[in-house]
């Protein structure tokens, strides 16, 4: 259970890593193109890293439909709501109600995988609504914060919900983390390429060199390293002990949006992240 712990915090910090460089990296690439090279970094590490570790083998169609399902909410759709998001938001805002995915991994764990009901969840949730509230800030706009900050709750309903349900079943039907990461990276390429065409006509292409560097650094710091340690930690214990470790994303994104992009949030914002966070750990205290 201690290893378990540690590799679960360890996942939040390297998310939040992902999270964060998310935000600079746009003025540099534009969201799809974000998407496609993040991805395509990490199927290949994963596969990778599985054969060289002996993990790497087909448990059955059953483990990898769910590996493929959590591929396509989470790094497919999820990604590319939480981009939009940060086009409109600012980076603490929008990171702080994505990593309300903890919350909606309780809540998706109740009502599909028939676990207790409990009253925590209920108040979690007014102190996610109260904490978006005080994120949001004063100046209110459908254009930009208000539109950013819903788009950063519902990429953390699709993160929780894919990160809980359809990745902890492929574990249990015998998926390794190293093998699921594949499938998950391989899946979440396939409808952002195949949209391709319409996207395009949202989204127009932008790489430029910095911005490629900046997706890598997202991809093998964030996505690869962050996705394969929560994995692992799932694989060794109760995704319901895990989530308050699991919602450490949110403290740790928060922090490196102050010190590495020079955010200056005003107190009623760290009001907000207090409140998010006593959600989160509400709604996964046992």
């Amino acid at each position: 259970m201690g290893l378990a712990i540690i590799l679960a915090l360890a996942s939040g910090a390297t998310w939040a890593i992902g999270m964060t460089v998310a935000k600079p990296a746009l003025r540099h690439i534009d969201a799809i193109s974000y998407i496609l090279v993040r991805w395509s970094l990490v199927a290949p590490v994963a596969l990778l890293y599985a054969h060289l570790t002996g993990t790497l083998g087909f448990p059955g169609w059953h483990a990898v439909g769910y590996a493929a399902l959590a591929g396509v909410l989470d790094s497919a759709l999820g990604g590319l709501i939480y981009l939009m998001a940060m086009e409109r938001a600012l980076a603490y805002q929008t990171t702080t109600l994505a990593s309300t995915a903890p919350l909606w991994g309780v809540a998706s764990a109740m009502l599909v995988l028939g676990e207790p009901f409990r009253w925590a969840a209920v108040g979690a949730a007014v102190l996610v609504v109260v904490g978006a509230f005080f994120l949001i800030g004063r100046r209110l706009s459908i254009r930009g914060h208000v539109a950013g900050s819903l788009l950063g709750l519902l990429t953390g309903f699709l993160w929780g919900f894919s990160e809980t349900i359809p990745a902890k079943l492929a574990l249990q039907h015998g998926m390794s983390p190293a093998t699921l990461l594949f499938v998950f990276s391989c899946a979440g390429l396939v409808p952002i390429a195949t949209a391709l065409p319409l996207l395009r006509r949202r989204f127009s292409p932008r790489i430029t060199r910095r911005g490629v560097t900046l997706t890598a650094a997202s991809a093998l710091g964030g996505a690869f390293l962050g996705w394969l340690l929560w994995l692992s930690s799932l694989e060794r214990a109760p995704a319901s002990v895990l989530s308050p470790i699991r919602g450490s994303t949110l403290l740790f994104s928060f922090l490196y949006a102050v010190v590495l992009l020079k955010e200056c949030p005003p107190r009623r914002a760290v009001f907000g992240v207090l409140c998010v966070f006593g959600g989160v750990l509400l709604v996964s205290l046992r």
